[in-house]
């Protein structure tokens, strides 16, 4: 058994990007400081928030309203409320989810809906109807490096950094998606049996599997993209003097 290289405990994960063996207890560790990191950008937790999150019943999701609400547990002035967009699939699962963690939840279903954003679009007026000053949703960093990739290969740039009606964040960031979905595993969050994948055109697989290659073959590649598209809002905000590098390993 391979040991973690923080303790000497047995270890769950190699983080290749980061040349870790972690066990249990610094695997959640290292994933809540990549949580508390991305929050901490986002600047909003200073004061009283509802949070709205998207909640689909996946892996990515039940670990995002899960660390959210053990990590503001002591904060009176933070409450949730679990959006659970019906696709046909998942909601069962999502509501058992949001009961076992005491959120409440609202459903909202797409069917007869139109537009060329509807997830995204339901998610958003689900939260403003519910009172939510943010929404926050399940994005982890292969989602954040697979959609900017393609962004970038289309030359929608600004696409990227769209604002919206109110504040849109994505904690699991800076988390690989592995990684989320080996956390929601030891934490009793899913089970892969479970699982429906969602339907993915030709373009975003093509996108997956060419990035997957890089990373592969250069570990770090997707955070790499990730500090591109900070850059890129920091250039937006005038701001550039002031930015924190990500580095390789997400710190």
């Amino acid at each position: 058994m391979t040991l973690c290289d923080k303790c000497r405990s047995n270890a769950i994960i190699y983080q290749r990007y980061s040349g870790m063996h972690l066990c249990q207890a610094h695997f959640d560790e290292d994933v809540h400081r990549k949580i508390r990191e991305s929050l901490r950008q986002t600047q909003l937790f200073g004061r009283g928030e509802r949070v709205a999150v998207g909640l689909s019943g996946g892996k990515d999701s039940a670990t995002l309203l899960y660390v959210l609400k053990n990590m503001f547990s002591r904060r009176k002035d933070i409450d949730f409320v679990a959006v659970i967009i019906d696709e046909g699939q998942g909601v069962a699962q999502a509501k058992l989810i949001s009961q076992m963690l005491k959120v409440p939840s609202v459903v909202r279903s797409m069917y007869g809906a139109t537009g060329s954003n509807l997830k995204s679009d339901l998610l958003i007026k689900a939260a403003q109807e519910n009172g939510a000053d943010v929404l926050a949703t399940g994005h982890n960093l292969d989602d954040e490096a697979q959609e900017a990739f393609l962004k970038l290969l289309q030359g929608d740039v600004a696409e990227l950094i769209a604002g919206g009606p109110i504040p849109w964040i994505k904690p699991l960031r800076r988390v690989p998606e592995k990684e989320t979905r080996l956390y929601a595993i030891t934490h009793g969050l899913y089970h892969p049996k479970s699982e429906c994948r969602p339907f993915a055109d030709g373009w975003k697989l093509e996108v997956k599997r060419h990035l997957n290659g890089f990373e592969s073959r250069h570990p770090g590649t997707k955070y790499s993209l990730l500090r591109s598209i900070e850059r890129i809002h920091l250039l937006k905000e005038g701001a550039i003097d002031g930015a924190k590098p990500l580095s390789s390993d997400g710190k």
